[in-house]
């Protein structure tokens, strides 16, 4: 339990993520992260238990604990929330994104004993320099001190194994330990378990599973799933290969992006009278920002949205469009209706020609991963490189141009990968999308020819 007077690490935790949710939503206070678990402290957690329906006592016990990490977790999104910021982070920088490497500098001290945490105070200092530099050469960069995209993505992989508690003390994360199986448990499982979601969240055959470090059936099966998948042996005993598929693969994926796909918008139902408005966060505001970015790629009247993220001002203005182009009431909230006829708007351009309703494709990185059942003018574009590269070179099959990431083209998708020395994971990432820009452009006019 921590309560005031407390003092610690952990006190650190509870402070970054009520800081970190503070920037989704009013109406909580943000907070110092300097381990004292004082009166500004007690308060932001009364705020929050509040807003989250808990009793408002102002103490940090296991329910209070599990809500504040759940909350954040949704708030970031995971996979993508926490994204590069695109330019190098060093001395002299400062703000949000610099006090987010010093706290994950911490999370990496707290479970490795050769480095040393920094304040978390937002400003890039000789100390922090310092502390990044030995994470670089802990980890086998370049110790340069300098925040870049490498060291950025180490980071967030550091602090999210040892906050889902993924890895044992000083040990790497994708460091095989030992083979797992049926009735084992432990960090080795949890880890496996926490990768599997992720790829869950991209591959719509693999099921998911509880992260809870007990290998049982359903964590036997996801498994088995995902070796069907690679194209290993399906035995459902996560070996080093296994492991090492299930690990990489996931390291790949979480650098896509998030996804958008249709589906995701039908795992919220709102009840007469509920509704979602601004300052809002968790799953439901998640969901709705991925139905938002799926429709306004077809329908240009609807302001696009970034797939993370609470319900801001950026969301409001979307929402307002949409309503305004669905002839609703022009709120600015989303009432049950509201959300009825947005999935059934998007259910509409999911199933009929879709490429023929969606606006002309452009050569842009959509700035999100493809992956199977996702839709939209990006793969159509997809799917016309993989038609020019297919009318110049023997083996190539083509794919119709339906604007859906269908079986085939994923067939088609994974087998371009293979040859161009990809990974074939049939997910579009940032890399798939260039090199198939850069292999099929030339040949893009002698198609249309």
């Amino acid at each position: 339990m921590l309560r005031r007077g407390s003092t610690g690490s952990h006190v650190e935790q509870v402070q970054f993520w009520l800081s970190g949710l503070a920037q989704f939503s009013s109406a909580l206070p943000s907070v110092n992260v300097d381990g004292s678990y004082g009166a500004a402290t007690q308060n932001a957690v009364r705020a929050f238990q509040s807003a989250y329906g808990l009793t408002a006592d102002g103490v940090v016990g296991e329910t209070t604990w599990n809500a504040l990490y759940a909350a954040w977790v949704n708030a970031q999104s995971d996979i993508g929330g926490t994204a590069y910021p695109g330019a190098a982070l060093r001395r002299g920088s400062r703000g949000s994104d610099v006090r987010l490497v010093q706290f994950w500098l911490r999370m990496a001290a707290e479970n490795y004993s050769e480095l040393s945490g920094v304040t978390v105070d937002g400003s890039y200092g000789a100390s922090t320099a310092s502390a990044v530099s030995a994470f670089q050469q802990y980890f086998g960069l370049a110790a340069d001190g300098v925040v870049g995209r490498a060291t950025w993505n180490k980071l967030k992989e550091v602090a999210l194994a040892v906050a889902n508690e993924l890895v044992d003390a000083n040990i790497a994360p994708g460091r095989f330990t030992v083979t797992t199986r049926e009735g084992s448990s432990g960090t080795a499982v949890r880890a496996v378990q926490y990768y599997l979601r992720l790829l869950a969240a991209y591959y719509q055959d693999i099921p998911t599973v509880t992260v809870d470090g007990r290998f049982g059936a359903a964590t036997k099966a996801a498994v088995i799933a995902w070796q069907r998948h690679a194209g290993l042996t399906a035995d459902g005993v996560v070996g080093p290969l296994t492991w090492q598929s299930i690990y990489q693969s996931a390291l790949t994926v979480m650098r896509s992006g998030p996804v958008a796909r249709l589906a995701l918008g039908e795992d919220l139902t709102l009840a007469e009278g509920e509704s979602l408005s601004p300052g809002d966060t968790g799953t439901g505001v998640l969901a709705l920002r991925h139905l938002l970015a799926f429709l306004s790629q077809w329908i240009p009247q609807i302001l696009p949205v970034a797939l993370t993220g609470g319900y801001d001002t950026e969301v409001e203005n979307s929402v307002k469009s949409a309503q305004q182009t669905f002839g609703l009431p022009v709120t600015g909230l989303v009432s049950a209706a509201d959300w009825d006829a947005f999935v059934a708007a998007g259910e509409a351009l999911y199933a009929a020609s879709p490429a023929a309703a969606a606006p002309a494709p452009d050569d842009v990185w959509p700035g999100y991963a493809l992956t199977g059942g996702s839709a939209g003018p990006a793969v159509t574009q997809v799917q016309r490189w993989l038609n020019a590269l297919g009318a110049v070179y023997c083996g190539r099959a083509f794919v119709a141009e339906t604007g859906v990431l269908d079986a085939p083209t994923l067939q088609a998708l994974e087998s371009y990968q293979i040859t161009v020395g990809l990974q074939p994971l049939g997910v579009v990432d940032d890399a798939t999308w260039e090199s198939l820009k850069a292999a099929a452009e030339p040949f893009l006019d002698q198609m249309e020819v």
